[in-house]
């Protein structure tokens, strides 16, 4: 009740503060002789300076005397006291504003506003969803995922992800700092000692230090097919005068790349400036070393004309023509079975085509190529989901099995704690399902609206 009351108290101020001077009575009208006899006194006292001055002689000063006296008698006989009465209509004025000003707005309101909805203080209303960290500007990225690591600091995820931000703004003793932090929070991951080694390497201006070798040391031998160790490793021993033995890493590395792997270019420059520096034929360390191709060789980015053309093709032709390209990459891979990258686009390409089943067959293949890489079983799981018809009927087996190695290898991933208590809860074990309920709960910030359905789903469960 306290604002109605205040608004009400101020729209009579308001009215108020109109209708005052309308109120006021008009006393002080003057009679217009009243003014002009003033001006005629002063002139006649003006006339009788002049004359005593000698400015005017007794006959002018006479005569202007005598024009004065006849100016002030014409004045008094046209004068009947005018005043100037108040106007009849200015009398209802203050009347018709105090009636009309609360009944218009009355009326606006009730036309336009909506009194039957409940107050919405502003600290309780939605607030808009913030903006991902992918759609972020480089700088506005380090912030948020600063942000994300003082929120928790066990993240090591989000240490990984800001010590690559801040490496692509420039900001290399910082990366250092967040790669640091990494390494204590999971001492034992390849990626992470072969980032930090790599930073280290960036803010020694390009020199791979003692320190830095040993970082990619320790990566190699935790994962003997990590790309970046073997590479700096064949840098450190370019850079240590043993250009034959950098060869020999980098050459292996080459025959070990995929096609389209996103290092072969810089590793091919690699390779050619230090045997030309050297005078060593990189035949002559590997006889069987064949061209490599930096780019994409599986499936043909089309050109500006290409898309242009398929653009103009009816939507059946189109398809048919994107399904072609589809399968020409297909066919490929039967001859380049190894090319876990090809395997992945080939999956994306068949899950926009909708072809779930042939999708789960790509990222099959390419989790064969490269097990229990996160990206690969969250994408895999995706698209088993979607083959599943999920909602519409239970879990196959095939996709729980994809969902429980996502979660071994991302306990904190949202799509595999939700699904497999689903699954669980279909399967009657309730406790397993509370659990992972829980945790999806804990990852979820306590503003987000999803938050609330997984409460009243663990207050079922539970009970309560």
């Amino acid at each position: 009740m306290t604002l109605p009351f205040a608004l009400a108290v101020i729209t009579a101020l308001v009215i108020a503060a109109l209708l005052l001077p309308l109120l006021r009575r008009r006393f002080d009208a003057t009679r217009r002789l009243d003014h002009d006899l003033a001006i005629y006194k002063d002139q006649l006292a003006e006339v009788e300076r002049d004359r005593l001055a000698g400015r005017l002689s007794g006959d002018e000063a006479k005569a202007a005397s005598t024009e004065i006296e006849r100016r002030i008698l014409a004045a008094a006989g046209a004068d009947d006291a005018a005043t100037m009465p108040v106007p009849p209509r200015r009398r209802f004025l203050p009347t018709a504003i105090a009636i009309l000003v609360p009944v218009a707005a009355l009326g606006i309101y009730f036309q336009t506003g909506r009194p039957e909805l409940p107050a919405q203080p502003f600290a309780e209303r939605p607030k808009p969803p913030a903006p991902s960290v992918a759609d972020a500007g480089p700088m506005e990225m380090v912030r948020r995922l600063r942000e994300r690591v003082e929120k928790d600091p066990k993240d090591v995820e989000a240490r990984l992800a800001l010590g690559r931000a801040q490496l692509a703004v420039g900001r290399v003793a910082d990366a250092v700092e967040s790669f640091r932090a990494a390494q204590q929070a999971a001492p034992d991951r390849a990626d992470v000692l072969s980032a930090l080694g790599e930073a280290l390497t960036f803010e020694s201006d390009g020199v791979v230090t003692q320190p830095a070798r040993a970082l990619f040391a320790a990566a190699l031998e935790r994962d003997p097919r990590s790309a970046g160790a073997r590479f700096y490793l064949g840098l450190a021993d370019a850079q240590g005068g043993d250009p034959a033995s950098a060869l020999r890493r980098w050459l292996d590395l080459e025959a070990d790349s995929p096609d389209g792997a996103p290092w072969l270019e810089t590793l091919a420059r690699e390779i050619e400036r230090v045997s030309r520096q050297a005078g060593i034929d990189p035949k002559s360390i590997r006889p069987d070393r064949k061209e490599r191709k930096p780019r994409d060789a599986g499936m043909p980015q089309p050109s500006a004309d290409d898309v242009k053309r398929l653009e103009q093709l009816p939507p059946e032709q189109r398809e048919q023509q994107i399904r072609a390209m589809v399968d020409r990459l297909a066919e490929r891979l039967k001859e380049a079975p190894d090319d876990v990258e090809g395997w992945r686009r080939l999956a994306r390409a068949r899950a926009v085509l909708g072809e779930h089943g042939k999708a789960a067959e790509a990222y099959a293949a390419a989790d064969k190529l490269k097990p229990d890489d996160p990206e690969i079983l969250a994408a895999w799981a995706e698209v088993r989901l979607r083959l599943d018809e999920v909602g519409t009927k239970p879990l196959s087996p095939e996709t729980i099995a994809v969902l429980k190695r996502l979660e071994k290898v991302r306990p904190d991933n949202g799509l595999a704690l939700f699904f497999l208590a689903q699954a669980d809860e279909a399967a009657g074990d309730r406790p397993g399902a509370i659990a992972r309920l829980r945790r999806l709960r804990d990852l979820m910030p306590a503003e987000a609206p999803a938050r609330a359905a997984i409460e009243k789903r663990l207050q079922a469960l539970e009970g309560k």
